[in-house]
This record gives C-alpha cells, structure tokens and sequence, in this order.
C-alpha cells in the first residue's frame, strides 16, 4: 500500500504547486492602490481614505500622520515645531542585533518620516487656545519611545512652562517604550516624563491624552498621568497593556472568553479606564477645545491661561541627571 501513499504525497504536492499563492509583500502592500479595512473588511481606495483623513465609511481609523493631523485638524493657522535637543541619544548603550546596529535602523526611520524622532511635537493655536500638541508616529519604528524621544517630550513640556500654554495634548500611537534603550527608556524616561507632567499640573496647565489604534506597553501607563484621556473613536483598537491577542494567550487557560470590544475605546470608557471617547477624529478639535476651557473655566474671549506661580520652572534633560 506504499506506492498508494506515496502516489497521494506526491499528487498533493503537485496540486499546492499548481495553485500556490504568492502573498504580496510588505512593499506591495504598501504601493498598492487599495487596501483591506479590518472594520468592515471591505477593500478601500486609499485615496479616498487620504481625502476622509483615513477614517473608513465603517468608522474604523487607520493611522494618521501626525503632520496632517496638525495640518488639517488641529492647528488654527499654522504651527511652531519643538525640535528634538541636539543632545538626545536614541541609541546610549549601542545596541546591536543580528549584526545590525540599532542607530542605523533608527537613521532610516528618520528618512522615511522626515522627524527628528518618533514624535511631531508642535505649538499653536487651537480654537483659540494656547496649546503644544505631541503626535506620535506609529510609522517610525513603531513610535517605541526611546531616550530621544524622552528628551523630546521633556523639551517640549519645558516649552510650555515657558510659554504658559492654556493645554498640552498627547495624541498616542505607540508600541510603548523601546526596550533596546535598556534602563535609560523604561524607567529613567518614564520617571523623568510622569514628574514633567505633574509639574505642567501644578502651573495650572492642563495636560490631555487622546489614544490612537494601538497604543499599548509601558506608553499606555504613561497615559494615565493625564489630567483627561480619551480615545480617539469608539473602535479604536489596542488600547491597554498588551493587545487583545496576547492577552488571550495568557488567559488561554481559563474558560472565560475575551469580551469582544476588548481593548476598544468604548470597553475602556465602560471600565472606567478613560473618561470617554469622541465619534470621529474630525471632531475633536472642536470638543476638546470646549472641554478645555470648561474644565480651565476659561470664557471664548480668553486665548491664555493664567499662571500659578510666576517663579520659573526648569525641567532637567534625563542626559543631565
């Protein structure tokens, strides 16, 4: 009966070959003109995706760069990018892997994005509002925040003690903190951020995160020293430490399934995880705007927030402590 087994090996194998499929590639996809929307799985035409800010007809946000959210979204009429301190090493303990060094993966990510590192941070007017806005880009690396991007975001905070804005918002894409940084990002940074940001509170500067599709790791903890989060639409996707697959893994053992919405903005505003969720990002410059000033009592006519103090505050660099 041998030859009858290996007939049927070999006439299975004939018949993969003869139907095999050859997946694109990560550049193929990348350069095609459609793609599939995970939301309603219907494929799009990414320019009409490009026209509708990457929102889907279904309500499922892609990625937006942050540029054009600040273009287009936010800002009033133009903005001021904080730049990155000269000083900012993404790359202190010369990271090797597989023979490749990590400043020359993080050099490539700076080319194909055009930012100094992994966050757009700009200052402007919102509405009116005085504000500095940090954007995360999920096409730099992930946006894993390493030492640079600690410095950057301690740069801009400093920016805005300076400047005594009205608010500084936070706009979350992010895999969480870059573990290649060792130590130097996932406690030094972290501390150094949290202690900024209570120190933004305490000048009576309103700080507000809004979380983007999947922002999770140690990122996600950092949201939480906000004075107000929230997500940026209902289905917003990969809100919490780990994602929903890995999540699943680790309870595999247990008989309760995952809730369906796990990890969506709605399932973190009905646990209490954040104080609500907007309907579409194109609405969000104007609500947070009137969430602002309600929450700093501030009239429409006011376009600067008043000091608690008028002693000066320097935020130390993490290079320098």
């Amino acid at each position: 009966m041998n030859w009858i087994l290996n007939f049927k090996t070999k006439f299975v194998e004939k018949v993969k070959q003869t139907f095999k499929r050859d997946r694109p590639s990560k550049v193929d996809q990348a350069n095609s003109a459609w793609i599939n929307c995970p939301g309603c799985n219907q494929m799009q035409l990414r320019e009409d995706l490009k026209k509708n800010f990457n929102v889907c007809k279904c309500q499922y946000h892609f990625d937006l760069d942050p540029k054009i959210r600040f273009d287009k979204l936010i800002f009033d009429n133009g903005y001021e990018l904080i730049p990155c301190p000269k000083y900012a090493d993404p790359d202190p303990i010369n990271f090797v892997i597989n023979g490749k060094k990590a400043i020359d993966k993080y050099k490539n990510y700076q080319e194909k994005t055009g930012q100094e590192s992994a966050i757009l941070i700009a200052a402007g007017k919102m509405n009116g509002l005085n504000v500095v806005c940090a954007g995360y880009n999920f096409a730099f690396g992930a946006s894993a925040i390493s030492l640079r991007e600690s410095e950057h975001l301690l740069a801009a905070m400093q920016y805005a003690l300076d400047n005594k804005v009205d608010c500084f918002i936070s706009f979350y894409c992010s895999g969480g903190m870059d573990v290649k940084g060792n130590l130097f990002s996932l406690t030094k940074g972290m501390s150094a951020i949290i202690l900024a940001m209570n120190e933004l509170k305490r000048k009576n500067i309103l700080t507000v995160g809004v979380l983007s599709s999947k922002t999770t790791g140690g990122l996600f903890v950092d949201t939480f020293a906000n004075d107000t989060l929230w997500s940026e639409c209902k289905s917003s996707n990969n809100l919490l430490f780990s994602g929903k697959r890995v999540s699943a893994g680790v309870r595999s053992s247990d008989k309760e399934e995952m809730p369906e919405d796990y990890g969506e903005g709605a399932a973190l505003t009905r646990n209490g995880m954040s104080d609500g969720y907007f309907e579409n990002r194109l609405e969000i410059k104007d609500k947070l705007s009137t969430l602002i000033r309600v929450l700093l009592k501030k009239p429409e006519k006011e376009a600067k927030a008043e000091s608690t103090s008028n002693v000066k505050v320097d935020i130390p660099a993490i290079s320098a402590s």
